[in-house]
């Protein structure tokens, strides 16, 4: 019946943790669920009877998680074997490893210590395990969210889209840091369940309560503190310095079935000159078009001849030329002509048609687009019998931005006091400022934008603008494309950046540097629109200073809990009556004094 009961809580913890991730009923997750959602998860790491149980339970629940709130991995068509199950296995077994790191303080439990802590002699342990716990399993979801395997949707931080003054932490701690205070929140309410299970045997409860209140209160402050620092970040005026006059297309195109790119074109020239048309009526120059990623399948360099001809209808080099608009469009890029080696690319043509450049998306979408051991015979004959391939894209090596002209904002912020350099003229500084600046865009493809170690470089090295380009429609499902929205908003945050997402099917959008959603268009449907992107002075915070510090620190906190435990595994017992050699227990006569004796405590932290 233990056993029954332990597989209940974690997979009822599943189902809490996936219903508060953005799902299918909640389009954008619901962080008051994600509050509760790991209170069964604790409750069966705390009663496991040994480090394999809480291997396997762990392993269960986080499988669990990633099956029901992932599901549409399914739907990437071969590959789904990898997209899912592969994906599947290496969370599962991450959350399995961190299972036994969660049972440590646990494992130290005796009836004997649990007498003492009940009576209140010794209460240390309590916050030990509140904290222990949140501390762990935010190390989970920065092991599964990094790497080559990096998986960093179905994840705590996820669910607090509808909290936005919460998600405004992220520029301290990123989206760690709202892990913790969730899972932390989880752990007080656990433990405090388990306390009253167990206080009516104690002769002096008070202190055992006092230890719990203590750690619930510093929960609770640390919310309040959040909040506050949210509130405050969140009423900031921030007001752009300069504007970038965008037409942002959604093809809705299905990527499965297209034979030919032609079709796809000859749509987005019409979705685009429609916008275009807008910003003109509006007596406004457009300064940039966007399409989605792999619009264009033929690779470039070598294709822009290609594309002076095709479509037929208008080809795409002369459709660009007559817009008179620079244009980034999704597509592939020759990297390595020798070994036939292609990058997933964002590709940049000047207002006349003429190719310019590309950058190569960075982070590959393993075992899809990037397949280990594609180098070897046998590893390419499998793949070509299992998904009818056998070669992948080659990551791109570099870091490239594309320096767009754009426009002074209308009422941004000047000078009290204008200085003219003695070499120059007050006509000359003049026409300095009603020179149109320029706009560093960086453009992250595919799912780079869920990636802080994508963008914090491209951020670092002076992006002022994310550009995400991305295809997730062959997902058929509106929580795949929250899913990916939502983590992808934490870097404006992060960065105080804007971000503009142009996708095939959504979620297209434009934030500003505090999540708020300026412009966005309908899910699955074949639009444009025509946005003026505001562009802010780039402010550096302190997660982009300090990267993934909070996941770092705790990572050492635990290697010392680690430390500490096997040392106190190992430490001989020094219990009266009893003496350890050689690891076995013999006898031996302890005169015994008259009053009651003490027992010596025996702690594991």
């Amino acid at each position: 019946m233990s056993n029954f009961l332990q597989v209940f809580y974690v997979l009822f913890s599943a189902v809490l943790v996936s219903l508060a991730i953005p799902n299918e009923i909640f389009l954008l997750g619901s962080p008051y669920i994600a509050l509760i959602a790991l209170i069964p998860f604790y409750i069966a790491i705390s009663r496991c009877r040994s480090y394999g149980e809480a291997f396997w339970l762990s392993g269960l629940q986080i499988v669990a998680v990633h099956l029901i709130s992932s599901f549409w991995l399914a739907f990437f068509k071969d590959f789904a074997v990898f997209t899912l199950g592969a994906s599947a296995l290496g969370t599962g077994f991450t959350g399995a490893v961190s299972g036994i790191l969660l049972y440590m303080p646990f494992s130290q439990e005796t009836a004997h210590t649990t007498m003492v802590e009940l009576a209140g002699t010794d209460t240390r342990r309590i916050p030990l395990r509140i904290f222990w716990f949140a501390g762990v399993y935010t190390l989970y979801e920065w092991c599964k969210s990094n790497g080559f395997l990096g998986y960093p949707w179905g994840t705590l931080s996820s669910t607090a889209f509808r909290w936005k003054l919460l998600m405004q932490t992220a520029d301290l701690a990123g989206t760690y840091g709202v892990t913790f205070l969730f899972a932390l929140f989880s752990s007080v309410c656990a433990e405090g369940l388990l306390l009253i299970s167990k206080l009516y045997k104690s002769p002096a409860p008070q202190n055992a309560f006092t230890a719990y209140r203590n750690s619930a209160a510093v929960c609770i402050v640390l919310f309040i503190c959040a909040f506050i620092y949210g509130a405050v970040q969140y009423a900031v005026p921030r007001i752009p310095e300069k504007v970038l006059n965008t037409v942002m297309v959604q093809q809705n195109y299905n990527p499965w079935n297209a034979a030919t790119d032609d079709e796809t074109i000859l749509l987005s020239e019409h979705l685009t000159e429609n916008k275009i048309n807008t910003f003109l009526k509006n007596g406004t120059q457009p300064d940039l078009v966007v399409w989605s990623e792999g619009i264009l399948q033929h690779p470039f360099p070598y294709s822009a001849n290609y594309y002076t001809k095709f479509p037929l209808d208008e080809p795409l080099s002369l459709f660009i030329s007559r817009m008179n608009t620079p244009f980034i469009i999704g597509g592939s890029y020759l990297a390595d002509a020798e070994k036939r080696s292609f990058n997933n690319a964002a590709l940049l043509f000047d207002k006349t048609g003429t190719f310019r450049g590309s950058y190569g998306k960075i982070h590959l979408v393993p075992f899809a687009e990037v397949i280990p051991g594609i180098e070897y015979a046998w590893v390419r004959n499998l793949m070509q019998k299992v998904v009818g391939i056998s070669a992948g894209w080659k990551a791109g090596d570099q870091y490239v931005y594309f320096d767009i002209p754009g426009r002074w904002a209308p009422d941004r912020q000047k000078p009290a006091v204008k200085v003219i350099p003695l070499n120059k003229s007050y006509q000359e500084q003049q026409a300095d400022e009603n020179t149109a600046p320029t706009v560093r865009v960086s453009t992250p493809v595919c799912f780079g934008d869920a990636f802080p170690d994508v963008c914090r470089p491209l951020f670092l090295n002076g992006s002022e603008l994310f550009m995400n380009m991305t295809d997730d429609s062959w997902s058929l499902t509106n929580s795949a494309e929250y899913q990916h929205f939502i983590i992808a908003s934490y870097r404006a945050i992060e960065y105080r950046t804007t971000l503009a997402r142009s996708t095939n099917a959504g979620v297209s959008a434009v934030l500003d540097p505090a999540g708020r959603i300026l412009a966005q268009m309908p899910l699955f449907t074949a639009d444009s629109m025509a946005v003026p992107i505001p562009v802010y002075k780039r402010q550096i915070t302190v997660y982009a200073l300090l990267g993934n510090w909070l996941p770092w620190l705790l990572a050492l906190l635990a290697a010392c809990g680690v430390i500490y435990t096997a040392s106190a595994i190992h430490r001989p017992a020094d219990v009266p009556g009893e003496r350890v050699l050689s690891g076995k227990k013999k006898k031996h006569h302890v005169k015994q004094p008259e009053k009651k004796h003490s027992y010596k405590k025996l702690t594991t932290y």
